[in-house]
């Protein structure tokens, strides 16, 4: 239960408290008004509540200046405590918001997440210690309910949908290649209707990758000859090195393949189809130092490796 003050309890002014220690300090009315840079009658008047508020003296008036009561002295030592708790509160405070800290939830897809985390993480580690960063894969849609259910602080998705409790940052915009095993892709483009009728190995809808390569299909009148639907990238991506069909992927999603030599890709042209990667937050939530650092760091880290051509 929070402790609340009752009504006899008592409730000065901080500046009625720093008016007396300035008296006490200097043993003089006159002089502590000096310090203080306000009127003598004043500081004599919030000396004279302070008193009438304890029930005591807390001076002693003396020819010459001022003296402390044993009440007074208490009530020096007690103001020098609450006045250095208030300063360390500052410090605390200040500090806090100089040096971001705390955990921050990250989602990503499988594929960003790939590129994006390790140097992420080794970026934090190094500037700011005092934050933790948690990771979780998942697909965009996933990301998006996780999002909106305070899960995770920020995704990284494919084309976060336009509605008001989400906000947006673009990072790239990856256009989609066909993929297939080493040797199989005799051209060096194929276009969108020549990929509709190869065998092809696609995760099943929801999965938006799917949903905006039906919808190319659609526009055009295309029906894709999809023999076999697989809900995992890792999985989709072994049955196409064994030959089973072929994909649709972002030259991203098989970089690490392409490097490998175990797949190759192909741009699809006639058209492009391009999606967009993005930083997701909500739109109601308070922006905290430690999220802004790691949103921060994440665009950072996306337009390196764009620029240096590892991601395109």
């Amino acid at each position: 239960m929070t402790q609340k003050f009752g009504d006899r309890d008592w409730h000065p002014e901080i500046r009625a408290l720093r008016y007396f220690v300035a008296v006490a300090e200097e043993k003089s009315i006159t002089k502590a008004a000096a310090r203080l840079r306000i009127a003598q009658p004043a500081v004599s008047r919030q000396i004279a509540t302070l008193e009438e508020e304890l029930g005591t003296a807390v001076f002693l008036r003396l020819p010459r200046g001022v003296e402390l009561t044993e009440a007074g002295e208490i009530l020096l030592d007690r103001c020098y405590d609450t006045f250095s708790l208030l300063a360390q509160g500052y410090r605390e405070i200040t500090a806090h918001s100089l040096a971001p800290k705390g955990t921050v939830v990250v989602g990503m897809p499988p594929t960003p997440g790939e590129f994006i985390l390790p140097p992420l993480l080794a970026r934090i580690k190094t500037r700011y210690p005092d934050i933790e960063l948690h990771s979780v894969e998942g697909f965009s849609r996933e990301l998006e309910r996780a999002l909106l259910r305070g899960d995770i602080a920020l995704a990284v998705m494919h084309d976060p949908p336009e509605r008001s409790d989400i906000l947006r940052r673009d990072l790239l915009v990856e256009n989609l290649n066909l993929v297939g095993s080493l040797g199989s892709l005799c051209a060096a483009q194929f276009t969108l209707a020549e990929v509709a009728r190869l065998p092809l190995v696609m995760p099943s809808r929801p999965n938006f990758l799917r949903i905006i390569f039906d919808r190319a299909c659609d526009e055009r009148g295309l029906e894709p000859r999809v023999v076999q639907r697989v809900d995992g990238m890792w999985h989709l991506k072994a049955l196409v090195r064994a030959g089973h069909g072929f994909t649709v992927l972002t030259y991203g999603g098989v970089l690490t393949e392409i490097t490998a030599g175990t797949l190759e890709c192909r741009p699809i042209v006639a058209p492009q189809i391009g999606w967009h990667l993005c930083i997701a937050t909500r739109a109601e939530q308070r922006p905290k130092v430690a999220v802004t650092v790691v949103e921060d760091a994440i665009h950072d880290i996306v337009t390196d490796l764009v620029a240096r051509g590892v991601w395109k």
